[in-house]
């Protein structure tokens, strides 16, 4: 979910929430900032299927799309779709957009000589009109030449982005990612919670139930299938929160992302 133009997945990582006697009693209450040098974001993998027509590709666990090196538009999820050109021997191209046709994230691939490392590095184009640069290290589990094979991620840079965490009252929490312009308001009970913005898709949702005041688990969704599941927690000290989440099938890829209270 790193680059490929689900950026739309960024507040997936920061449906924070609450419970406790009150508002003010909140460990997650506040701003936070993303530290990407404290967190783990290595491990996880893809897939490339070649197929008569183009690529198939495959997260292993909740998205596959179809696709051709060709500069035309082809649907991903939710009504998002991408577009893939040749840039070079190689190296590929590929534009994200929304179905307004809003670019959303530009993506450049590139394949070592030797065939066993993909770099890819990636621009993301956030509401608020800043931009957000990333870049990710594979190499080849399975494959001989060409973008075909199984790829897993060893060297992973982002950025980070500010969440904003409210608790109005007990149970209930507001989180706002300014860059995004997103929000996921709702209640800690287990009952969905929309994540609305520009750069969301229609159709998702995340549910949470707090274990205690400074733990709980989560499950996000996107049009009544889960695409992540995850566990949030602040530090004794009230200074860091921790979360980490993985693909439904793919427990043994878990990222780790670790917040900076500001």
């Amino acid at each position: 979910m790193k680059h490929f133009a689900f950026a739309t997945f960024a507040l997936v990582s920061f449906a924070l929430g609450a419970q406790g006697a009150s508002a003010a009693d909140s460990p997650f209450a506040g701003t936070w900032k993303f530290n990407s040098e404290k967190s783990k974001l290595t491990g996880d993998t893809f897939t490339y299927i070649e197929t008569p027509t183009g690529f198939r590709y495959s997260n292993g666990g909740t998205f596959d799309y179809d696709f051709a090196i060709d500069g035309k538009d082809y649907p991903t999820f939710s009504g998002r779709k991408v577009s893939w050109t040749k840039s070079g021997e190689n190296a590929w191209d590929s534009v994200f957009k929304d179905g307004n046709d809003v670019v959303l994230t530009k993506v450049r691939r590139v394949l070592s000589a030797d065939g066993k490392k993909l770099t890819i590095s990636y621009t993301n184009f956030k509401p608020d009109g800043t931009t957000g640069e990333g870049s990710d290290e594979y190499v080849r589990i399975s494959g001989a030449t060409g973008l075909a094979g199984k790829w897993k991620d060893v060297k992973s840079k982002q950025d980070g982005d500010s969440v904003e965490i409210a608790v109005p009252a007990p149970g209930r929490v507001t989180i706002v990612t300014p860059s995004y312009k997103a929000t996921a308001s709702g209640t800690l009970d287990g009952t969905p919670m929309a994540l609305t913005g520009p750069a969301m898709p229609s159709g998702m949702s995340i549910s949470m139930k707090a274990i205690s005041p400074s733990k709980w688990t989560y499950t996000t969704t996107l049009n009544g299938k889960t695409i992540s599941k995850g566990s949030q927690a602040v530090s004794a000290d009230g200074k860091t929160m921790t979360d980490t989440s993985w693909v439904p099938g793919k427990e043994s890829e878990k990222e780790v992302d670790v917040y900076d209270r500001q």
